[in-house]
């Protein structure tokens, strides 16, 4: 929402206290009094999802996002010389340090039959990645009892989902909310953030600096860094070596990859009720709430869920 120096009070308190529904209900009162339908509806959204109200959000109306609709999902903190070498290397890193045994040599495909859920699981991961405009990859059922869809690049990307989630699905929007974030983690400065551990971030770090002083030499290390990474890509990787990890700080790094899945997954479920519903069966910090409510106020997301609205913003 645009800020000026005449703005009613009640933008001043969402930004204060973006987790309380009191001062939404004051911007839908603000934009119903200007006529302005669209922001109103997102703000009564707002109010009734932080209430815990059960509203449901309609299936997805529109046009696969563009490449630049894409970028806009990732969290200024991935907008950093460490995200594009993130970016650039992010595969080569999961490849030095593969995902635990037991999830990565999963294999059993994803079929309608798998259980209650699966099929649901299927059509939201097949609707959002045509709407996110990403190839859909491999859909391995998981043996864990989780209600997580995992992404994983182990020789090809992947994603597993956990047997709780198929046997006791959610709302068909929430399981978009889990296909967006699933599938948005699977671009590579996000997969190497979001799959491994920082030790090993910083482990596999170490290790691609110095194959990348010398990619041509032997061993097992080089040659896996050779397989992910084309040779321009290797030269793009020595580049941004040295400007990517000074002050390179995992912590920041990794929330900002979880706020940019959140996002993905706001938009791939239609409305901030299921969203925030999805997201807060996983017992987040507020910090993580805050992020995703501040995104879903924003003339950011207004746009990407109503491409009708994009430019007309700041009314």
């Amino acid at each position: 929402m645009a800020s000026t120096s005449a703005e009613p009070i009640v933008f001043k308190l969402v930004r204060e206290r973006p987790l309380d529904p009191k001062p939404y209900r004051g911007l839908v009162e603000h934009f119903d009094q200007r006529k302005d339908l669209t922001r109103a509806a997102l703000m009564r959204e707002l109010a009734d999802a932080l209430e815990g109200r059960d509203v449901s959000a309609p299936r997805v109306q529109r046009a696969p996002l563009t490449s630049q609709e894409r970028a806009g999902l990732r969290h200024p903190g991935l907008r950093t010389p460490a995200g594009e070498l993130l970016a650039c290397v992010g595969i080569a890193l999961c490849r030095l340090f593969p995902s635990p045994a037991r999830i990565a040599s999963t294999t059993e495909p994803l079929r309608a039959s798998a259980g209650p859920g699966a099929a649901a699981i299927l059509d939201a991961l097949h609707t959002v990645a045509r709407l996110l405009g990403v190839p859909l990859p491999e859909l391995v059922a998981g043996d864990d009892d989780t209600a997580n869809i995992t992404p994983l690049h182990t020789t090809a990307p992947r994603l597993v989902v956990g047997r709780l989630l198929v046997q006791q699905p959610p709302s068909n929007a929430e399981l978009r909310f889990h296909a967006g974030r699933a599938l948005f983690s699977l671009s590579p400065d996000l997969l190497a953030l979001r799959a491994l551990r920082k030790d090993h971030l910083l482990r596999a770090l170490a290790l691609l600096s110095s194959v990348l002083k010398d990619p041509k030499g032997a061993g097992d290390d080089a040659r896996v860094v050779r397989e992910a990474l084309s040779p321009k890509a290797l030269e793009r990787a020595s580049a941004l070596m040295e400007p990517g990890t000074r002050d390179f700080d995992a912590s920041l790094l990794s929330a900002a990859a979880r706020d940019s899945a959140n996002r993905a997954g706001l938009v791939a479920c239609g409305g901030p009720g299921p969203a925030l519903t999805a997201l807060r069966a996983r017992r987040p910090h507020d910090q993580e709430l805050e992020e995703l409510v501040r995104f879903a106020a924003s003339e950011r997301y207004l746009a990407l869920r109503d491409p009708t609205e994009a430019g007309r913003g700041g009314r």
